[in-house]
């Protein structure tokens, strides 16, 4: 009698245990497929320009005998790398020697050091604003002025413009330092449809 008991129980014990196991694999069934088809739906959002977003970085024309040429400078520690057209050229930095202004060791550099000086100054006030907008975002390919407070920004024409402008909406603040009132159009390439993006 107390060998049958024994094993009623042992059957007793089993059941109970396959029916724990099979109701934790139907519950994890169902919260996997519940996110699964949660997150399907959800628009996944892209990130512009993430490689630049620890690095200062400035992007402007400056004026030459031949036109003007791009000039992209870099933060890589306490020097700045300078490209020109697309070719490095050179590193600066400001020289506490020299009362903090820009020196460098390039000759190719030299000549165009006082006028990339000159940007860098102005880059935190509207008027320089450009420069921070086109390093920071690469999706940006030129912006040009309207106005003295209508500021034109082009992008490329395989950039999504509706992400982008909401991004730009949300995280230009934080590149702002200046407390004038500017208004960004932002147009892609070859088109006149524009999103107007205000700051202050």
């Amino acid at each position: 009698m107390k060998e049958i008991q024994t094993i009623q129980l042992s059957q007793k014990t089993k059941g109970m245990i396959i029916g724990a196991i099979t109701a934790f694999a139907l519950t994890a069934s169902y919260l996997l497929n519940k996110r699964k088809h949660k997150n399907k739906n959800k628009p996944v959002p892209k990130i512009f320009n993430k490689d630049n977003l620890t690095m200062e970085r400035y992007v402007f024309k400056l004026p030459t005998d031949h036109g003007e040429i791009e000039a992209v400078i870099e933060q890589g520690g306490e020097c700045y790398a300078v490209h020109l057209n697309g070719a490095y050229i050179g590193n600066m930095w400001q020289d506490e020697d020299k009362g903090m202004l820009w020196n460098t060791h390039d000759n190719g550099l030299k000549p165009y050091l006082s006028e990339i000086a000159a940007n860098l100054s102005e880059a935190f006030s509207r008027k320089g604003f450009p420069s921070i907008l086109k390093g920071t975002y690469n999706e940006i390919l030129d912006t040009n002025w309207k106005t003295s407070e209508t500021l034109e920004v082009v992008i490329g024409a395989n950039t999504d413009m509706e992400v982008f402008s909401t991004f730009l909406k949300d995280e230009v603040l934080n590149l702002v330092t200046f407390e004038e009132h500017l208004d960004l159009m932002v147009k892609k390439e070859g088109e006149d449809y524009f999103v107007l993006v205000g700051i202050n």
